[in-house]
């Protein structure tokens, strides 16, 4: 044992040693890298933090976009395009009234200069053909559009147009860069890219200079260019241009030279200290569109005169269309006119004619039917112009028996007639004179081949339906598996008395035989059988109370039903109790009538004894 703890002493100073040695080595790693380590720690930090690097990349990104934007790299604008198409058009979607109110200081001066400029183009273009569209050179000119291919008017143009200034540049002189750009209507649409023409001149005129070694002051005056001719005039600061199609006269270059001078003279310190911002000289549109001109060559006195020819033509031309549609808008009326009279119930139309702005029908019309000349003036037509010849006659049209049958039963504002193939209906509620004079007089009635009054009401019976519904919305409620009243069932038998009482005295007074059906109910916890039996039961001891105070045996008459009716659903125990019961159902009929007699017979042969009670619900 001395001899391993002897081995065991040198081992742990070993060890302690080794520890001291990495401690110190930590520290000495930690002084050495943790500058470092610190750092990445918070860089690594920010870079998952997406709060702090959304707001670095907010600090740079509006000198980002101005640094890109400088170089003249387009990738920047055609990578935010879509996006901002899309912003709009998303925009537009929710709100347009956003973009309508933005643009609507330009949208209506822009909307009118474009109509205004588009309209007198059109008119002198027109003018232009309709002087030469009669005459030998009209007829050259026809032949030689034919022969081109191209429009008359546009032929028209060519040969009549003395000049037309088409484009207006106004260029910086020390950059070249466009300040401002006008365009005539008539060839927006074959403009070409303003910068590119402003370059291509800035260019002519200096190679104009370095070729031929001229001053500064001294500049290409004018550019023919096939058809076309380019007249330009300097300012110190500025270039005039403009595009010219024809012969303009020589006091054009008088205005071109005014206009350059006023802008000289306006825009001064704008020109001089131009960065490449054109927006100044946005103002200068009035003073350049007073150049955009157009002139024709002046027409010969003599080729002028056949304009009053021209003009009567017209004349005569409009007149004869105005008559022509004239007569086909009468024609068109008539027709419409007979379309409807053939709608009309209780008219037929046999045959029609027309002659000139007249028309003549024959046919057959009921008297009861409309007006035929009420219907020519509703119509716009003149009644003077419609021949009717239309012979009286009975239509059987259910319409028109509908009107028969009014204008001769004069029915009350209760009652409604109608007509459903030769049957009269009527409905409503009326007194029973008018009922019996509706039966005795409906036979007589031409096209009526039978009456439905099983929706009519006698009004005179409305006291009895009201005690009738009294009387039908009495439950009775019975003890389960029992043909007893319930104990507190016996008030409502008193009442049920008195409302049978005075429903029995109405109807003598009217000579109407009432009819009471007592019909029993069950619920479904027992045997169908028996529950039907026990139902009977039920109404059967109705009866019995009833004729015990006096009640007519023939007015009563018990009915079992068993489950077959049931008052509620029985998913509880109300439900149920309501099918434990007996209810009253009401009708009338004539006293004296085969289904009162009936009904009577019924109630005589009931038993009065009730048989044992089985069980059942």
């Amino acid at each position: 044992m001395a001899e391993q703890a002897q081995r065991r002493a040198p081992m742990a100073l070993a060890q302690e040693k080794s520890t001291d040695n990495n401690h110190a080595y930590e520290e000495l790693r930690h002084l050495i890298v943790a500058p470092e380590t610190e750092g990445l720690a918070a860089v690594e930090e920010r870079l998952d933090n997406l709060e702090k690097r959304t707001c670095d990349v907010s600090e740079v990104v509006a000198e980002a976009i101005e640094m890109r934007r400088a170089t003249g790299d387009q990738a920047l604008s055609d990578a935010l395009a879509p996006t901002i198409q899309e912003t709009l058009r998303e925009s537009v979607r929710r709100d347009p009234h956003v973009l309508a109110d933005a643009l609507f200081p330009v949208m209506g001066p822009a909307i009118r200069k474009s109509i205004t400029e588009t309209l007198r183009g059109m008119l002198e273009s027109f003018n232009e053909a309709l002087d030469n569209s009669f005459s030998a050179r009209g007829l050259k000119w026809r032949v030689e559009a034919m022969r081109t291919g191209k429009p008359f008017a546009e032929i028209v143009m060519m040969h009549s147009l003395l000049y037309r200034v088409e484009q207006v540049f106004l260029i910086h002189r020390e950059t070249g860069l466009v300040l401002n750009h006008l365009v005539a209507p008539t060839v927006a649409a074959q403009a070409q890219d303003p910068d590119l023409v402003a370059g291509m001149l800035s260019a002519i005129q200096q190679f104009v200079r370095d070729s031929f070694k001229s001053k500064d002051s001294e500049s290409l005056a004018s550019l023919n260019i096939g058809d076309l001719q380019v007249w330009v005039e300097e300012s110190p600061n500025a270039i005039l241009a403009a595009v010219v199609r024809g012969h303009a006269p020589a006091d054009f270059r008088q205005a071109m030279n005014e206009v350059l001078e006023d802008i000289q003279r306006y825009f001064s310190s704008a020109l001089a200290n131009f960065k490449g911002d054109a927006g100044p000289f946005r103002a200068a549109d009035e003073r350049l569109s007073k150049l955009l001109e157009i002139r024709y060559k002046e027409a010969p006195e003599e080729k002028k005169k056949p304009r009053a020819l021209l003009i009567a033509a017209g004349i005569a031309a409009a007149l004869l269309l105005g008559w022509v549609l004239y007569v086909s808008y009468a024609s068109w009326q008539w027709s419409r006119f007979l379309a409807d009279l053939h709608k009309q119930p209780g008219i037929v139309v046999v045959s029609t004619a027309t002659h000139g702005r007249s028309l003549h029908v024959e046919g057959f019309r009921d008297p009861l039917a409309a007006d035929p000349k009420a219907l020519v003036s509703q119509a716009g037509l003149d009644p003077e112009k419609a021949d009717l010849q239309l012979a009286p006659y009975y239509s059987l049209d259910d319409a028109m028996v509908t009107k028969r049958a009014e204008k001769i039963l004069h029915p009350p504002s209760t009652v409604r007639l109608s007509t459903k193939g030769g049957e009269l209906v009527a409905e409503g509620s009326a007194p029973q004179q008018w009922i019996t004079n509706l039966e005795e007089r409906t036979p007589l009635i031409a096209g009526v081949t039978g009456l439905d009054e099983s929706h009519l009401v006698n009004s005179n019976l409305q006291q009895l339906f009201t005690l009738k519904s009294s009387l039908e919305s009495v439950i009775l409620l019975f003890p389960l598996g029992r043909a007893e009243l319930e104990p507190d069932q016996d008030q409502k038998i008193a009442e049920i008395e008195t409302r049978l009482r005075e429903l029995q005295s109405q109807a003598d007074t009217f000579h109407q035989s009432v009819n009471v059906a007592l019909v029993g109910h069950s619920d479904t916890t027992g045997i169908e059988g028996t529950n039907l039996v026990l139902s009977q039961q039920r109404a059967e001891q109705i009866r019995r109370l009833l004729l015990r105070n006096g009640i007519r045996r023939e007015t009563l008459r018990p009915t079992g039903v068993g489950t077959t009716q049931p008052l509620r659903n029985e998913d509880s125990e109300e439900g149920r109790q309501l099918n434990r019961s007996v209810t009253f159902k009401v009708s009338f009929a004539p006293a004296g009538s085969a289904a009162a007699n009936a009904a009577a017979a019924a109630a005589s042969t009931s038993t009065n004894a009730p048989p044992a009670t089985p069980p059942g619900n």
